[in-house]
């Protein structure tokens, strides 16, 4: 018997348990595409994200490969970000050829709170950096209770 029947068996379990609450081909849990893009609906992927911060900006790297910069939206707010795009494929075959396009979009809560005013977005060979300088600290203020 090898030791790692179990394991493996475990695997599939989970895996299928997982599918059957999120649907199908959107969960893999246990090989290298965890870290990879995944299905988020039909047609839409999730790309790879990073997101660090520096001193005064929060820096965000994200996967787009094959989408070109007029097809990249943003919408930024103080403590969120949403980043979809669009990637137009032509193949062309025995004379045929076809259009497909893929989608990426992902909404994500940023670490700290950021000036929305400050966004500065740069594509290149399908990378795309987005800097967004950090919301200056607001000092408190004391208040009477009437």
């Amino acid at each position: 018997m090898d030791p790692f029947d179990d394991i493996n068996a475990f695997e599939k379990m989970m895996k299928k348990m997982l599918e059957s609450f999120f649907g199908r081909g959107t969960v893999d849990v246990f090989g290298p595409t965890q870290i990879r893009q995944k299905a988020v609906a039909p047609g839409v992927r999730e790309p790879l994200t990073d997101v660090y911060e520096t001193k005064d900006h929060v820096i965000i790297t994200m996967e787009l490969p094959g989408a070109k910069k007029e097809n990249i939206h943003l919408d930024v707010s103080s403590n969120g970000i949403e980043i979809s795009a669009k990637q137009e494929t032509v193949t062309e075959s025995k004379g045929i050829s076809g259009t497909s396009f893929t989608h990426f979009k992902k909404f994500m809560s940023l670490p700290t709170e950021v000036d929305a005013k400050s966004v500065d977005a740069k594509y290149n060979n399908g990378i795309l950096e987005i800097r967004i300088k950090k919301a200056r600290p607001t000092k408190g203020r004391k208040v009477k209770v009437k």
